[in-house]
């Protein structure tokens, strides 16, 4: 009961398919964490090859059939725009590799794009390059992921990107005032690219005291009020 999740606990729960983003620290990994992410991947590798119950998937037809044949799908993410060291190449990499959402920043800024961290959060959002990196994405079929990302940089974002927006993992600002969560025009903008807020799950975030499942309720319902129940997911983090 350690871990956040297993395979008995995803089949009892239904899961289907399976995000695994890898996250690299840019505290303890601040001079390669594209070696990291590599490592990371080849761990995420061995894994769907140890089990008899799990299988990469590259795309929906995947997911579709791995479920067919009583397997839960896995898929890769990149949590964290430092990973790709501000290279192209490094980026579509990580495309062949499998990896189909990028987190655009996580808690630091990269030097393309501001984070929701970050005091420039409302003034500063993507450089060239970022906006260079936007646009490959989009023409690789890699979703953008905002969460963690600077008001701005989501602005820029939403001007660029021609494919729905997701926000991976993050909450109500009207219910929870946190730098981490979206605003109620962020909100019905990501809705209006096509895209889909999973709520996190993260207790600071959701409320000022305990959190319950209650507590992810509200901020669930707050979107499906807002912009309709096909544009809010479980995002727990």
């Amino acid at each position: 009961d350690i871990n956040h999740t297993d395979l008995p606990r995803m089949k009892a729960g239904g899961i289907d398919a399976q995000f695994f983003a890898g996250w690299v620290s840019p505290y303890q990994f601040p001079g390669n964490p594209n070696k990291r992410a590599l490592e990371m991947i080849g761990i995420f590798n061995q894994t769907m090859n140890g089990y008899p119950g799990l299988e990469q998937a590259f795309d929906y037809e995947d997911v579709l059939e791995i479920n067919e044949n009583g397997k839960i799908a896995g898929l890769l993410a990149i949590e964290g725009g430092h990973a790709i060291e501000n290279d192209l190449n490094k980026l579509k990499e990580f495309y062949e590799l499998g990896v189909r959402y990028m987190t655009i920043t996580w808690n630091n800024s990269v030097d393309w794009a501001v984070s929701a961290q970050d005091d420039r959060s409302e003034s500063v959002g993507l450089s060239e390059f970022g906006r260079e990196v936007i646009r490959t994405m989009d023409s690789l079929g890699m979703m953008i992921d905002v969460s963690h990302t600077g008001i701005k940089t989501i602005e820029d974002i939403l001007e660029i990107s021609q494919n729905p927006i997701i926000a991976t993992h993050s909450g109500v600002r009207a219910l929870k005032d946190h730098y981490r969560n979206l605003y109620d025009d962020q909100i019905i903008k990501i809705a209006n690219s096509g895209g889909v807020i999973g709520v996190v799950f993260y207790p600071p975030f959701l409320t000022d005291g305990r959190a319950t499942i209650g507590t992810v309720i509200k901020h669930i319902n707050y979107i499906v009020e807002l912009v309709g129940i096909y544009h809010v997911a479980v995002g727990s983090d």
